[in-house]
């Protein structure tokens, strides 16, 4: 009876009180994708691995060219100043167009229609320049003017708006649901937006917002891109902070219609979180109705799904 007695209280005491306390105490395990989500897109990635792997590579790249010669050192030299070269001039097209393309923005205000030179009047101007009674950079200035004179935006324009407020509302995989609210106002090349999106799923909730300036580039009255840099807050099971990046772009192939694409990347703590909105929209007057479909991921975790919405444009 003894021993009985004995071998009960060590199993209570050394086996069945710590395994009735570890799973009482244990915290309980998130299984849901916004949590996940919210996870993955805090956690930075280790680095010490790629950090050890380049340094080995730079060593056995340094011997190497070390016993090259001079020879391969030159020609090294020779195609990197070919990359440079073409990387500049690549940088000043670049700069040059979204220079050209802010200034359409800020054309397209002034004027409420096209203003386009009847077919007898430009061909006067074309004879005067073909005498040489016009000189060249005269009918240089000519044809930027007249081009300037087409482009134009009506009010509510939802492809360059003066003010744009926008609800969304998506189903996504599961018991997945979101809102969106952005609202945007701007004049020209200029606008600042401000954007949240709530996300819930089985009693998880997770918040993203961001607050952005818009560099706005319009290269016809029918297509505009954005590229806009701002701040970004996540607020979910705990609250980051983080830098935002995106790059909105509208195309109307009817003067009904528009299709958008809204890329937005943020970075909190390390992580990283992209969101990907493709919409088809129907607009009439200042009123516009919106349907699309819309994915966040970070890490191997994405969440989905479908959307529609409605929005206001000024």
């Amino acid at each position: 009876m003894k021993t009985s007695f004995v071998i009960k209280t060590i199993f209570i005491k050394n086996i069945f009180i710590p395994a009735l306390t570890l799973c009482l105490f244990s915290p309980i395990g998130h299984t849901s994708q916004i949590y996940d989500l919210e996870s993955a897109s805090t956690k930075s990635k280790s680095r010490s691995n790629s950090s050890n792997d380049s340094s080995n590579d730079s060593s056995n790249d340094f011997s190497n060219d070390s016993s090259s010669g001079g020879v391969s050192g030159g020609i090294g030299a020779a195609i990197g100043g070919l990359f440079i070269g073409a990387f500049i001039s690549a940088a000043e097209i670049g700069i040059r167009s979204m220079v050209f393309a802010g200034d359409n923005s800020l054309q397209r205000y002034q004027r409420n229609e096209a203003k386009t030179l009847d077919a007898e009047e430009l061909k006067t101007v074309q004879s005067l320049a073909a005498t040489n009674k016009m000189s060249k950079t005269e009918y240089s200035e000519f044809q930027k003017q007249n081009y300037k004179n087409t482009l134009f935006r009506t009010d509510g324009d939802p492809i360059l708006p003066a003010l744009r407020l926008s609800s969304q509302w998506l189903s996504g995989a599961g018991d997945i649901n979101a809102q969106l609210f952005r609202a945007e106002a701007g004049y020209g090349f200029i606008s600042v937006s401000y954007a949240q999106n709530r996300l819930q799923e089985d009693g998880d909730s997770l918040t993203l917002s961001n607050l952005l300036v818009h560099y706005r580039m319009s290269f016809s009255n029918d297509f505009s891109w954005d590229l806009a840099y701002g701040r970004g807050k996540m607020n979910g099971n705990q609250a980051h902070d983080g830098r935002v990046f995106a790059m909105p772009i509208r195309f109307r192939f009817h003067k009904d219609w528009h299709v958008e694409y809204y890329p937005v990347w943020s970075s909190y703590g390390g992580g990283s979180l992209s969101e990907h909105q493709f919409s088809f929209n129907y607009h009439y007057d200042y009123i516009g109705a919106t349907v699309g479909y819309k994915t966040w991921s970070a890490g191997t975790t994405a969440v989905d799904g479908l959307f529609t919405g409605l929005y206001l444009s000024f």
